[in-house]
């Protein structure tokens, strides 16, 4: 398949899609000994731009990504199907096509109560974080909480399941900074967005945040504004963003 291909074919699977169906999926991996990507690879779709690959005249499209979303001309949607597993957060186009298709293919599971308390337990967290920590800190912490230890003794990957998750409230824009609000407000190609140091294997924004940014509640009730159980339980505290 090739890139303008695929391209149309994501925002085909995307305008099909149903966001609770996503939200619910998410937040039904929150006790189970799995993970799945489709709630990130849907929020970056949110601003994403249909566009076509374009190079310049004297480049060759087999060996350089589209400026535009990074990724390569053509791909074997076959390869993707056997090999990429769908618990990863991805920024490639064909690989967020393999998710959206899969998604939306599958039938919706509801959180379970255990689900819901898991992810109230790290939003309370985040909400009541110190003005400096940072997201490193904020995942070493809840490294501690009851529920973590049981994914470790279910032997689930528990540390990047956790980085996972907060990278996901990301990119739906509910942590991020006064500077860095893509992509929930504006595209920005996450292939090659700033990180916070050289080093650091953390997603954009959430690799920028830190306490004193808080917790923006637009985007926290455009994703779970729905789900009562939630809101009931966690005390919206608005916090002003500083970078």
């Amino acid at each position: 398949m090739i890139h303008d291909e695929a391209i149309k074919e994501l925002f085909k699977e995307y305008n099909k899609a149903d966001k609770k169906h996503y939200t619910d999926t998410f937040l039904s991996t929150m006790s189970s000994a799995c993970w799945n990507s489709c709630l990130y690879v849907y929020a970056t779709m949110k601003t994403f731009p249909l566009h076509s690959f374009k190079l310049l005249v004297d480049e060759n499209h087999n060996l350089k990504p589209c400026p535009i979303c990074s990724s390569f001309y053509e791909e074997n949607m076959g390869n993707i199907e056997e090999y990429f597993p769908i618990e990863t957060n991805t920024n490639d186009i064909f690989e967020r096509l393999f998710v959206l298709r899969e998604t939306n293919r599958t039938m919706g599971n509801s959180p379970a109560d255990s689900d819901i308390l898991i992810f109230i337990e790290i939003m309370k967290h985040l909400q009541q974080a110190e003005g400096n920590m940072k997201i490193r800190d904020i995942h070493k912490s809840l490294k501690k909480s009851s529920f973590f230890k049981q994914w470790k003794k279910n032997n689930i990957e528990a540390d990047y399941k956790l980085q996972a998750i907060l990278e996901t409230l990301g990119v739906c824009g509910i942590l991020h900074t006064e500077k860095h609000t893509e992509p929930f407000y504006k595209y920005i190609n996450l292939a090659v967005a700033p990180r916070s140091s050289h080093n650091s294997d953390w997603q954009y924004p959430v690799d920028f945040w830190k306490g004193k940014n808080g917790i923006d509640w637009i985007a926290f009730h455009h994703w779970f504004g729905e789900y009562e159980e939630i809101k009931n339980e966690i005390v919206l505290i608005t916090r002003k963003e500083n970078d």
